[in-house]
């Protein structure tokens, strides 16, 4: 058959601007991950503790619309403090002489004891001591901190984990660089739009649950001044989902671009985060047999050589930020984390940009 009108046509699809390019690598990669049954179900997974830490935001606010809830928790607290944990000569709590106490004296002890090992719980319990105007304030944004530190922190591992590696990997060992800058996409483009792969599905992992959470106890409140005093809050939940973004998705796709197996990449991803928090762990443990405590206790975790080690896990030093973004610390005790992340970051993308740079060159 003859061919006819063989040359140049004209584009009849829609055209994309120049600086959109980025988004069309980014696109292609949320469809292709999407695409993995374990990132659907770890997205799915990831709304799950919203359900528990909203039943603290729905006890907080049944304490605060009853004040003879206040009147009777508040008593018990007095109460507890007076009866100040008995211990044999060992240094160790004489736990036959605690159970004669009263069983609320003994419940408020445990539920202290437990809360006592989650970070910067002595300005919770000094908040729930004295209700004041800024009780919810505090409450909701120690929740949300813990919300990140903990459920939210373990699903990115195993998410960026399943997402990240293969993502430069690929194109290292097809060659399709090749492909992306025999088009008019720079190095620029082809990073950003990399970049925003695991940035989607950390902040729909943890923005959005965070933002849920917030609204959630909105909803749970008697009356609308709730915004006013809770309305720097969901700009701290943005502010840490940055945090989280930068140093770990530049560290992933740093670590994909080293290497054209994906599996090595996966590999040294899990074994920064496990051993560098293993390691401090193994800080805790010596330190806290070395002063005859239970490990991740009050004695323990304030102790200098702990403080001084938890520079070594990535995990820490995100939560060591968090707490500030937070309102739990200063600026002043957390900088040597700032500055790690930071460091961590600008190295990560240094190595990166070098990495995609290489087929440039050749």
């Amino acid at each position: 058959m003859p061919l006819h009108k063989v040359g140049y046509r004209g584009w009849g699809s829609k055209k994309i601007p120049a600086s959109r390019r980025w988004w069309i690598i980014s696109q292609t990669g949320i469809r292709l991950a999407i695409r993995s049954r374990w990132v659907r179900r770890l997205m799915l997974v990831c709304f799950f503790p919203v359900l528990y830490w909203g039943l603290g935001v729905f006890l907080l606010e049944q304490y605060i619309a009853q004040p003879d809830l206040q009147s009777d928790i508040i008593e018990i607290m007095e109460q507890r403090e007076r009866f100040q944990p008995t211990q044999n000569r060992r240094g160790r709590r004489n736990r036959d002489r605690d159970r004669n106490l009263p069983p609320s004296i003994r419940r408020m002890r445990g539920y202290e004891e437990t809360l006592s090992m989650l970070p910067k719980s002595d300005e919770l319990f000094d908040s729930l001591k004295s209700p004041d105007d800024g009780t919810r304030h505090v409450v909701w944004s120690w929740l949300l901190m813990t919300f990140f530190r903990y459920p939210q922190a373990m699903l990115l591992l195993f998410l960026v984990g399943f997402i990240a590696p293969g993502l430069i990997s690929r194109d290292v060992r097809s060659r399709a660089f090749l492909l992306y800058f025999s088009r008019p996409i720079g190095r620029f483009e082809y990073i950003a739009g990399k970049l925003l792969v695991p940035a989607a599905f950390i902040a729909f992992i943890t923005c959005l649950p965070a933002l849920v959470l917030y609204i959630f106890g909105i909803m749970l409140s008697t009356d609308w001044s709730v915004i006013s005093e809770t309305w720097d809050i969901p700009l701290r939940i943005v502010a840490a989902t940055i945090l989280v973004i930068l140093p770990t998705a530049s560290l992933a796709l740093m670590l994909s671009s080293l290497t054209q197996e994906s599996r090595f990449a996966t590999f040294a991803w899990f074994a920064f985060w496990i051993m560098g928090h293993g390691a401090w762990l193994a800080i805790v443990l010596t330190q806290a047999i070395s002063l005859s405590s239970p490990p991740f206790s009050n004695t323990v975790m304030d102790s200098a050589l702990v403080e001084n080690w938890s520079l070594i896990s990535l995990y820490n030093n995100l939560g060591e930020v968090q707490s500030w973004i937070f309102g739990f610390d200063t600026f002043l005790n957390i900088w040597p984390s700032f500055m790690i992340l930071s460091l961590l970051t600008l190295v990560a993308l240094a190595v990166l940009f070098r990495r995609v740079s290489a087929p440039i060159r050749i």
